[in-house]
């Protein structure tokens, strides 16, 4: 029997699912402008019907409507295209900033960069070439190549500064990580809690997926829901956030670069997660663009090194094989181990004389007999030799019947670095490192091998210069004169003698090699003797394994033919110092530019993304509008039916039924 309030009841359920409907729709009007928010709708549906018996049989009889949930419009499969995309843009849009910042520090579009300095550098020794004896040109080349160490150094704390400041951010980014993980975390609780009765926490939801919108800026991240709502996030094989537990990122403890091998004068840090001390290693988004743009800074730090050795080994080389204003020499030998021996420059009239003289070695130190000594005749003259001193660079060979080989060198010294020491490149195959290596016997070994930030912290110009009338030792007249023809005296076919002082060729002609290395291909140098061939400690011969190549009483030409595997342990390749830096702007330029091209691809495809979540989960304020009418209209049209039922039922009860009164 159907309930005489019945159709009071239904039209109560109208006015209370029209009333929700319109508290959703105001619930959407004002949250058009929330990040995150996502469209919210109440789904309706009929209420069970009750039985009626009519004429003709039983009859269903609806009782109106009610609200089963208010759901949000959300595309889940939008949703997780947006979490595996955006660390890919994120990645593109951070490093293009580091290019953009390796640009600015490189800049030469102004000719105030480094190709500046290294041209005006280039330039002095071109004019030196013809003004040799010109104090005022000499100076001028000091004070270039003070420019040009000047600008490397400068160069090199900015990229080192820039590589601290990344740091910092991932520093303060793993803070906004551990930030956003704890709320993911606690917002999981709350959509478990909530929905328990089974209503679904909208809000909470889309709060949630916008902090994993927020995450996936910095990692790549995969999501999944359990079966009580709450999610579970992964990176890169570590879960983050498992329900009500979750991983803690912190900064690890910094280290010195040097201690993977080369010494970028840095700290370097990674990210452990904290429960198990081991290290995070990002797969894409913010954080591995950090650490990429910490690599690529290194690089650039590594060239800048390369440069600085090319200058303090090759070019060092070139300039020690000149003669100075003062025209001094020395001699040193070849052993047959491949070492050299610097030897005392001190005559001697016969080897009788040794015993009653005190004579000293290359270092200072003396020699009072003849058995802490080797006599060394050379040209019907003595002259002693010691065997003990430091290794030096010989340019004039010459080879003796029994095997051993003189050199006699202009005693001149490096125009970078320090005095006369020797830089000698050097490659470690293993862990594929270049060194240059110091020979100084008040350092360790280890402490000999330089790297990174070292080599180019040696790059000053020699402080000789700065002494009263310095710029005499400027090695500007060449020494060297490269005789093809057969000595049968020396036993060799091809040497490289050392002019006498008063034989040199012109005041400028090592001038002109120096400004040659800027410009001539590495292994060009090596093989044109013009060019004085450089030096056969450098000669710079070693296999592929980082083996040096003894030469013996072997010419370079004759080396190199019988050694297939030799490459040239040069600072930079087979390259001149200016195609070199040419090529490294070059590539950097390349870089940068498919860097540009990337992001703007993916930043298309987020566009795309972004517009079919919109597109779902967006208000559009012309259909809440629609929907506020609608509502409206079927709340007083509830209301209205409600009130004319009720003067029905008012009817019937008051002024029906008078019997008895």
């Amino acid at each position: 029997m159907r309930s005489t309030f019945a159709g009071l009841n239904t039209m109560v359920r109208g006015i209370m699912a029209n009333q929700m409907s319109l508290d959703t729709t105001g619930h959407n009007i004002t949250n058009a402008g929330t990040e995150g928010y996502s469209r919210q709708t109440v789904t309706l549906v009929t209420t069970r019907g009750e039985e009626r018996a009519g004429m003709h049989g039983g009859l269903m009889v609806g009782t109106g409507v009610d609200a089963s949930a208010v759901t949000r419009a959300r595309d889940v499969y939008a949703d997780i295209q947006y979490w595996n995309e955006n660390p890919t843009q994120q990645y593109y849009k951070t490093i293009a900033k580091n290019f953009d910042k390796l640009e600015t520090v490189f800049d030469d579009s102004q000719d105030l960069g480094l190709e500046r300095k290294i041209n005006d550098f280039y330039q002095t020794w071109v004019d030196l070439s013809t003004t040799a004896s010109n104090a005022s040109a000499r100076t001028h080349v000091i004070e270039q190549g003070k420019n040009l160490s000047d600008m490397i150094q400068a160069k090199t704390a900015e990229i080192q500064d820039q590589i601290r400041s990344q740091y910092e951010d991932i520093k303060t980014e793993v803070g906004q990580i551990d930030d956003i993980l704890n709320n993911i975390l606690l917002i999981n609780k709350q959509v478990t809690t909530s929905e328990v009765t089974g209503a679904m926490a909208n809000d909470l939801r889309d709060r949630r997926d916008l902090l994993v919108d927020e995450l996936s800026n910095y990692m790549n991240v995969t999501v999944t829901e359990n079966q009580f709502g709450a999610y579970q996030i992964n990176s890169g094989g570590v879960t983050l956030v498992n329900g009500a537990s979750r991983a803690h990122l912190a900064m690890g403890e910094g280290i010195s670069s040097v201690a993977y091998g080369i010494d970028y004068g840095v700290t370097d840090f990674n990210i452990k997660i904290v429960e198990s001390n081991i290290a995070f290693l990002p797969q894409n988004g913010i954080l591995k663009a950090r650490f990429d743009a910490i690599a690529e800074d290194k690089a650039y730090i590594d060239k800048l090194a390369d440069i600085s050795s090319f200058m303090l080994s090759v070019f060092n080389d070139q300039h020690r094989q000149g003669w100075d204003m003062h025209g001094n020499y020395k001699f040193v030998t070849y052993r047959a181990d491949g070492d050299y021996y610097g030897v005392d420059t001190v005559e001697v009239e016969s080897e009788d004389a040794l015993t009653a003289v005190n004579y000293l070695r290359a270092d200072g130190t003396a020699v009072s007999s003849e058995e802490e000594a080797n006599v060394m005749i050379r040209d019907g003259k003595y002259y002693l030799e010691d065997a003990e001193v430091t290794k030096l660079n010989p340019d004039t060979i010459y080879q003796t019947e029994d095997g051993e080989m003189i050199a006699k060198i202009p005693d001149t010294i490096n125009f970078f670095g320090q005095g006369d020491t020797i830089y000698e490149y050097r490659y470690d195959a293993d862990r594929q490192f270049n060194y240059l290596y110091k020979y100084d016997d008040s350092l360790s070994e280890s402490e000999r091998l330089l790297s990174g930030v070292k080599i180019i912290a040696e790059l000053e110009v020699n402080t000789k210069f700065s002494e009263n009338r310095g710029e005499r030792y400027l090695a500007a007249a060449t020494s060297i004169d490269v005789s093809e023809t057969q000595d049968e005296d020396l036993n060799i076919n091809r040497a490289y003698f050392a002019k006498d002082w008063g034989q040199r060729t012109g005041d400028g002609t090592n001038a002109v090699y120096l400004s040659e290395l800027f410009n001539i291909a590495q292994e060009t140098v090596l093989s044109d003797g013009k060019a004085n061939a450089l030096t056969y400690q450098h000669a710079i011969l070693r296999n592929k394994a980082g083996e040096p190549i003894a030469l013996d009483d072997k010419g370079l030409e004759v080396a190199l033919e019988e050694d297939a595997d030799t490459v040239y342990s040069t600072a930079v390749s087979k390259l001149s110092l200016n195609s070199y830096y040419h090529q490294a702007m070059s590539y950097m330029g390349i870089d940068a530019y498919s860097v540009d091209v990337n992001y703007d691809a993916t930043e298309a495809i987020m566009t795309q993304i972004n517009n079919w979540r919109d597109t779902t989960a967006g208000v559009d304020w012309n259909e809440e509008l629609t929907h506020m009418i609608k509502f409206q209209k079927g709340f007083s049209s509830c209301s209205r039916c409600l009130n004319a039922m009720d003067e029905i039922l008012d009817r019937l009860v008051n002024s029906t039924g008078v019997v008895g009164r």
